[in-house]
């Protein structure tokens, strides 16, 4: 393939994923702030915001880009309307949480002496905020760019729908070189997203992100079929959607495929939560730099260490830069269609991200009685496992639980390219046109998601303070 050809092979895909992610980026950006300050007001207009907010977090990204779909059709409009919703949820609540935790002593000194409430809230409020509301902003940035290249497997546009394709067709050249392409793009953008939450000032960041309403612009135009008239029509189709989709049908045939289908996502997601958990704990004793590079005093560096650590650190990294759900399609060829691939594939994604985190866990916690242990005679392995590991445990156990509460929703979604749970039925019904089926599958997935978060908020409330309690 000549380089030509090679371009003009990526240039639709990588186009429609480039403006799925700044356009998602710019809608979570220019609603989620002012919903935020709505939150953070209170009284009624909040309290409805914050519930709307809350609905919205609980339907997993890819359920909802079902349903965009359904409403608008296949193309990027889908994809980039239901990141970019989720998305201003997600940043609603956190520029909400930003603002309350802030000292407001300032703005309320200001509105004393006469300022308008806008005048105080730019002043004394939002200065204060800006650097943490940045650092989230990069948080927002990392999420649309992976969501971004795997709302294609429902046909959403990008990268997402040509692996799709590439796969139905059984052409493992186009595959693997979509596969690779979306590995580079996330790579890329985050080191991106890092270097803004990192390095660059602050304006820069600021500027950057409210800048990307033009690139998403111009991506879109770049295209041979512009997507500009679905986002013009998105009201009314998704209106139209809705009316056709009520009354969602909860008959006997549709509540037993939604409870088998929740309980192949509970398994999937309990297997992939404590089977990654399980993996991650070797690999987080070779790149924990404590233990691996001899940071503890009395371990000294041991350069034996040094390939296994960099093999591991490595491999995380690899596995990390891909998006679940293209895991998951790697699992359908491995072990075929159904739970199965769904768990073989969150077993590795979460062995990455646990792996890295109860490294991270290790590094921060204090050194003095491990270090005590080696001074008196004990191995650095046996001053690690007394002395470090159990103040580790708490936080890593927290992790965990926040993993589960994604692999909750990981799993839900793993079923639409053929890894079981409930995005079969989902995948199912959005395929076959039976609406009000679809609308009965999301609510179940809905309450699934929902339940799991606020069960999962409840235990890491209970072990923080029992955590609190013993110290």
């Amino acid at each position: 393939m000549t380089p030509g050809q090679l371009i003009e092979f990526f240039r639709e895909p990588v186009l429609e994923t480039i403006g799925i992610t700044a356009g998602a980026l710019f809608i979570a950006v220019v609603l989620g702030a002012p919903l935020g300050v709505a939150i953070a007001a209170g009284g009624p207009l909040g309290r409805v915001v914050n519930a709307i907010a809350l609905l919205v977090r609980a339907i997993p990204d890819l359920v909802l880009a079902v349903v965009f779909v359904a409403a608008l059709g296949f193309g990027p409009a889908a994809g980039t309307l239901a990141l970019g919703l989720q998305n201003a949820a997600v940043a609603a609540k956190l520029f909400a949480e930003l603002l309350l935790a802030v000292r407001r002593e300032p703005a309320e000194a200001l509105r004393a002496s006469g300022a308008t409430p806008v005048a105080a809230f730019l002043v004394g409020l939002l200065p204060t905020a800006y650097p943490a509301i940045v650092g989230f902003g990069a948080y927002i940035v990392d999420c649309v760019i992976r969501n971004s290249v795997i709302v294609g497997v429902v046909g959403a546009g990008g990268l997402g729908t040509a692996i799709l394709q590439a796969l139905n067709l059984a052409d493992f050249r186009a595959f693997g070189l979509f596969f690779a392409a979306i590995a580079l793009f996330i790579i890329i953008f985050d080191a991106f997203a890092e270097w803004l939450r990192s390095r660059a000032p602050a304006w820069v960041a600021g500027v950057t992100l409210l800048a990307t309403g033009a690139v998403g612009v111009a991506a879109f135009a770049a295209l041979s079929s512009t997507p500009f008239a679905r986002f013009a029509q998105a009201p009314g189709r998704i209106a139209h959607f809705v009316a056709r989709a009520f009354p969602p049908q909860f008959d006997g045939t549709v509540v037993h495929a939604a409870l088998v289908g929740a309980q192949e996502t509970l398994v999937v997601a309990a297997v992939g939560t404590l089977g990654g958990a399980l993996l991650a704990l070797p690999v987080a004793w070779l790149i924990a730099r404590p233990l691996a590079s001899g940071w503890m005093r009395g371990t000294g560096w041991r350069p034996w260490s040094l390939v296994p650590e960099l093999i591991a650190r490595v491999g995380l990294s690899g596995l990390r830069s891909i998006p679940y759900v293209a895991m998951g399609l790697l699992a359908t060829l491995v072990v075929g269609l159904g739970p199965r691939a769904g768990a073989v594939a969150l077993v590795l994604i979460t062995a990455a991200v646990l792996g890295r985190l109860l490294a991270e866990s290790l590094e921060l916690g204090p050194f003095a009685a491990a270090e005590a242990l080696v001074a008196g005679g004990a191995t650095a392995t046996a001053g690690a496992l007394v002395g470090l590991v159990p103040d580790a445990v708490p936080l890593f156990a927290t992790h965990v639980l926040y993993r589960w509460e994604y692999n909750i929703r990981a799993s839900t979604i793993l079923g639409m390219v053929g890894a079981g749970g409930l995005g079969q039925q989902i995948f199912n019904a959005q395929e076959l046109l039976f609406y009000h089926q679809l609308l009965a599958y999301v609510l179940v997935a809905i309450v699934l998601v929902a339940v799991s978060d606020m069960l999962g908020a409840l235990v890491r409330r209970r072990l923080v303070i029992d955590t609190v309690l013993r110290t």
